[in-house]
């Protein structure tokens, strides 16, 4: 299966593509704007990845990246936040998240890539919320770009009835090793919890391998405190589609 990462060099985009490469099952690609970043982010894990050069917020290099592929993920999030006027602006949430996110379904379902996978984040719905109006308000009303960008996956997603989308809302993102705790998925963005980066790529795995018993769908996940089930099947299973 080949699925074309994007957002591999940091994050939950890194763990993803260190996942995939390391089954058999996938022929990982990963979009990268600085080859020599990515490649000392990947370490040894490298060798195994192929590099695209490309960039989100420059649409006509996304249309070459997505042909042929069978999987998309899509785990990218803007580095800046608020700008003074007239700096640049591409590494900002609008142009990231958003506009960014926007470009690449475009160019995947274009390519009738079959399966779509975006990392957004947990709380996108709810703009008044104490974490919601930080984050917002300090990285340049993130979450508000975030969910414009779930809203162009499922525009461009739905024109195509053979094609499918998952869109993941993980908690507050924790470096710790994953595996450790059951895997919990709700809908309805009304939680709030953490989890690790290794088990978000877990999941993008699982939409990609068809774990997940149904497409277009939007949930969210968090760590709980028991150990996690044996069976990725169960943690997905009560998932309804999107309206």
């Amino acid at each position: 299966m080949k699925v074309l990462v994007v957002g591999s060099s940091s994050g939950c985009g890194l763990e993803v593509a260190k996942l995939l490469a390391a089954s058999e099952e996938f022929e990982v690609y990963a979009l990268v704007r600085n080859l020599e970043r990515a490649t000392k982010a990947l370490d040894s894990t490298s060798d195994k990845v192929k590099f695209v050069l490309g960039d989100v917020t420059k649409p006509e290099t996304l249309a070459p990246a997505c042909e042929g592929m069978d999987g998309v993920v899509c785990t990218i999030g803007a580095r800046a936040g608020w700008k003074l006027p007239g700096s640049v602006m591409e590494d900002t949430p609008k142009f990231v998240d958003y506009l960014g996110v926007k470009h690449l379904a475009e160019a995947a379902a274009s390519a009738k890539v079959p399966k779509f996978v975006l990392v957004s984040s947990m709380g996108v719905t709810r703009p008044y919320s104490p974490i919601s109006l930080i984050l917002n308000a300090v990285k340049g009303r993130v979450l508000v770009w975030k969910l414009k960008g779930e809203a162009a996956v499922k525009e461009a997603y739905s024109q195509h009835e053979e094609l499918g989308y998952f869109i993941i809302r993980p908690g507050g993102l924790l470096n710790k090793e994953g595996g450790q705790y059951k895997i919990i998925a709700e809908q309805g963005d009304k939680g709030l919890g953490t989890i690790a980066r290794k088990d978000v790529a877990v999941i993008a795995q699982a939409c990609l391998q068809g774990l997940c018993p149904l497409s277009n769908v939007t949930f969210e996940i968090i760590n709980g405190k028991s150990k996690p089930p044996t069976d990725l099947k169960e943690v997905l299973a009560d998932l309804k589609p999107d309206k």
